[in-house]
């Protein structure tokens, strides 16, 4: 079996990407020679070549030559000209979920986060429990720390921690000791068929738990994860859960709640990052930690001085007229409501949303759940759509999703472009609200536009 020493040479397709960056990160700091190529020019390419990485833009197969590993991302194709260069020599090729998974075996005990939404900040929640105890670990985050700086723990091999993401079914090649399941909901329709295609494939997942590992699972989805002889314990708001938030209050958008063991009192907890669906994520961070023999009534410090994810409802300025500037990654129905829902109880002003949908499969399906999902906002502005790894679908467009949410909010305009996003941000009139810029994309650049300028 494969080993990371084995290898000297790394090369990195597509290195740009949260997850890779971070995986390139940490070949370097173990002192490997590293390489990666992007298809774009980014921030993420020259932070790694200030910390030792030769990352460049375009192709090139002489760097290929001379590696002794190419990992490459889902989103690459076959054609890619690295990738053909890598295989026609004959070197060892991995997706990056088969090398996450090597990297996984390297450390004593593996603890998998997962779920459709969430599992970014409780990762680095857990992370940041884990640090403030000393634990020797290597923590995989697919996020960067507030700033934009690479988030990667390694102080040590005894415990991996990371992300385990559903799409392609990347987090089916890894065997955690402990699984973390926030929540399933449907997403990325050009990998599943239906939402029962990706429950089988959370199934999986937790079929892959190691003997005597353990689940860690949202109270609503015990009975459709466990199968026979996997052990697991609960978290949420019910009275039956096993770490049980109750006693819950907020101010301005932060939470406070009492954290209940197996319905014994432990500690009150305050949150320092907004919204409510992040008490859920301490939860599952709280009981993951006391699963891996942590102290959670010292780990109430971690939580309260815990920043947050970038990107993750991160405030990003303030305007002149006092109207504050809030980008998050929300690309589904369900977050994008969640960040309305979090910035309603954070001010009396105007809620404006500009969105940037992220591919038009994921448009086109859920098409009546983005229409519903803003809702609660006071004017909604859409971009067009973020490609990523797709071309044009018929009907699923950015301005489909404009045409159909026309119909029900009067307050919706079509923007093609940040400049002119920003240009309309500047000519508004303000009242002291909250300007939300969501999606997976790059429309955190509008941010950049108005407070770099």
């Amino acid at each position: 079996m494969l080993d990371l020493t084995d290898f000297h040479n790394v090369h990195f397709i597509g290195v740009g990407g949260v997850s890779m960056k971070t995986l390139a990160l940490l070949c370097a700091r173990a002192g490997m020679n590293v390489t990666g190529s992007d298809k774009s020019d980014s921030e993420a390419l020259r932070k790694l070549c200030d910390n030792g990485v030769y990352a460049y833009c375009g192709s090139d197969e002489s760097v290929v030559e001379r590696a002794d590993l190419v990992v490459y991302t889902a989103c690459i194709p076959e054609n890619d000209v690295e990738l053909s260069k890598a295989r026609a020599c004959r070197k060892v090729v991995m997706e990056r979920k088969a090398f996450l998974a090597l990297v996984g075996r390297q450390c004593k005990r593996t603890v998998a986060v997962a779920g459709t939404h969430g599992k970014t900040t409780t990762t680095a929640m857990l992370s940041a429990i884990m640090k403030a105890q000393g634990e020797k670990f290597i923590g995989h985050i697919g996020g960067d720390l507030p700033g934009g700086e690479i988030s990667l723990t390694d102080s040590g091999r005894d415990v991996f921690l990371t992300e385990a993401c559903e799409y392609n079914r990347s987090f089916l090649a890894l065997s955690p000791d402990i699984a973390v399941v926030l929540n399933m909901q449907f997403d990325h329709p050009d990998c599943y068929r239906d939402i029962n295609d990706l429950k089988d494939a959370f199934k999986r997942f937790v079929s892959n738990i190691k003997q005597g590992g353990l689940l860690v699972t949202d109270f609503n989805l015990k009975d459709e994860l466990c199968a026979k002889g996997i052990r697991a314990v609960t978290f949420g708001f019910n009275a039956g859960c096993d770490y049980r938030a109750d006693d819950i209050s907020y101010d301005c958008g932060r939470y406070s709640f009492s954290l209940y063991r197996y319905s014994k009192f432990v500690r009150r907890y305050v949150l320092r990052i907004y919204g409510k669906h992040n008490i859920l994520n301490a939860l599952a961070a709280l009981a993951a930690a006391d699963a891996l023999g942590l102290d959670i009534v010292y780990a109430a410090d971690a939580l309260e001085n815990f920043s947050g994810v970038s990107r993750r409802f991160e405030c990003r300025g303030m305007l002149e007229d006092g109207t504050r500037v809030i980008v998050d990654y929300a690309h589904h129905p369900e977050e994008i409501a969640a960040a309305i829902d979090t910035a309603r109880v954070m001010t009396r002003g105007e809620i404006t949303v500009f969105f940037e949908p992220h591919t038009f499969s994921r448009t086109k399906s859920l098409m009546k759940e983005f229409a519903e999902s803003f809702y609660w906002a006071d004017e909604v502005v859409i971009l067009p759509t973020y490609a990523a790894r797709e071309s044009n679908v018929e009907g699923g467009n950015a301005y489909d999703l404009y045409v159909r949410l026309k119909r029900e909010k009067e307050a919706c305009l079509y923007i093609d472009g940040y400049d002119a996003a920003a240009d309309y941000i500047k000519s508004r009139r303000g009242n002291k609200g909250i300007i939300l810029l969501l999606g997976a994309g790059t429309i955190d650049k509008i941010a950049d536009i108005l407070f770099l300028r």
